[in-house]
């Protein structure tokens, strides 16, 4: 569904459900499987508002959408399935699914966040970074919200082996209170029972946060994410990603991959062009298959010790070199981070406030909802 295609004017009411009217506020795009998104609000009977939500829609198709559709109404419902197992404050939650006229939506949490993508463009106009102890604390709470979802079992105990898969810096969301939010399993691999497995192999989400393996091969586990994890984390503390480096990509470091090797990645190269992956992806496919040891060392150079060894282990190409799951990825980050003692939520916290304090229009160009204390009036606040 589309809100262009329908013409949905601002304001418009979707659906009520438990007592709430759902009024449509924005067309956020299309998503994957061809879904919209869409950006909402409730309403009680009486006009009060209770917040804001995410739609994940799809609507009545035509005759010659009809498969496509079904597909997208498909993951729908696996994804408010999965959510059932995915009870945990570092994960936004589903609401529920609903149908109305015809049309069907998911019932997303918003995230009372900023996604890191946001704080990165902040943190540029600025020109400062976060430090990296703010870093480590995203990265311990983000690491423990997959621990939950990686170990998370069905109603008869057996794994469900959730990935998510699309992990980047648009899925990862931090609000002014140091909380930290995963968003978006609509694309997560698991063995939910009864799920429609997927037959092409290809990178979800952005590419150039995908691990080695997925690239390469489309095979991943859940140090897949682990990695992803990482090469979040190094752009919150560098600004710079580890499969972002056209200038590297040089004829010389294309040839000195072994046949074997240059073969794999035409193959994957020819996999995404097959799926109308952008032209983008096959530098992240490259990139993926050439860099190395030295690169990550210079990348991580000038990083404190800690933040250092952490991010190194997480960039490995091979999924047995990094850490082997997100509960002992959490650990050593607390470790890190002195358990609370060396750089806590509250020094979190005065770190998001500081660089708000410092960068006041900035937030205002971004659109940015500001923390409480820094409006000076209440007429400043967002209704949107």
């Amino acid at each position: 569904m589309s809100a262009n295609e329908f013409r949905l004017p601002r304001g418009a009411i979707l659906f009520t459900r438990d007592g709430f009217q759902y009024e449509f506020r924005e067309d956020l795009g299309v998503v994957h499987h061809g879904l919209s998104l869409l950006l909402a609000r409730r309403r009680t009977a009486e006009g009060g508002i209770r917040g804001k939500v995410l739609l994940k829609a799809v609507g009545v198709p035509k005759l010659m959408e009809l498969p496509r559709i079904k597909r997208a109404r498909v993951k729908l419902e696996e994804q408010v399935r999965l959510a059932t197992y995915l009870d945990h404050p570092g994960i936004l939650r589903v609401h529920g699914l609903h149908k109305a006229e015809g049309c069907w939506y998911v019932i997303t949490e918003h995230p009372s966040g900023h996604s890191i993508n946001t704080l990165l463009t902040l943190s540029g106009e600025c020109g400062s970074r976060f430090s990296p102890l703010f870093t480590l604390h995203v990265g311990a709470r983000a690491a423990e919200a997959l621990a939950h979802a990686h170990e998370a079992k069905d109603a008869q105990g057996r794994s469900l082996n959730i990935v998510h898969r699309a992990l980047d810096v648009e899925h990862l969301f931090v609000d002014w209170g140091g909380d930290v939010q995963i968003s978006d399993f609509g694309l997560a691999l698991s063995d939910l029972p009864g799920r429609v497995s997927s037959t092409v192999r290809q990178p979800h989400g952005d590419a150039y946060y995908s691990s080695p393996e997925m690239l390469l091969t489309g095979r991943v586990d859940a140090r897949s994410d682990l990695y992803a994890l990482g090469n979040v984390l190094l752009e919150l503390a560098t600004g710079r990603n580890i499969l972002d480096a056209p200038d590297a990509l040089t004829e010389e470091v294309k040839g000195s991959l072994s046949v074997r090797q240059r073969a794999r990645v035409r193959r994957a190269v020819k996999r995404a062009r097959l799926v109308g992956s952008p032209v983008g992806v096959e530098d992240a496919i490259w990139r993926a298959a050439t860099y190395s040891q030295a690169d990550l060392e210079a990348l991580t150079a000038a990083l404190p010790q800690g933040l250092g060894l952490v991010l190194r282990k997480l960039l490995q190409p091979r999924p047995e070199a990094r850490y082997q799951t997100a509960r002992e990825l959490a650990v050593e980050l607390r470790r890190w981070l002195g358990e609370g003692d060396a750089y806590g939520r509250k020094d979190a916290v005065a770190e998001l406030h500081e660089m708000a304090r410092r960068s006041r229009e900035v937030i205002i160009g971004l659109g940015m909802r500001r923390p409480r204390g820094l409006q000076s009036s209440q007429d400043e606040l967002s209704t949107n």
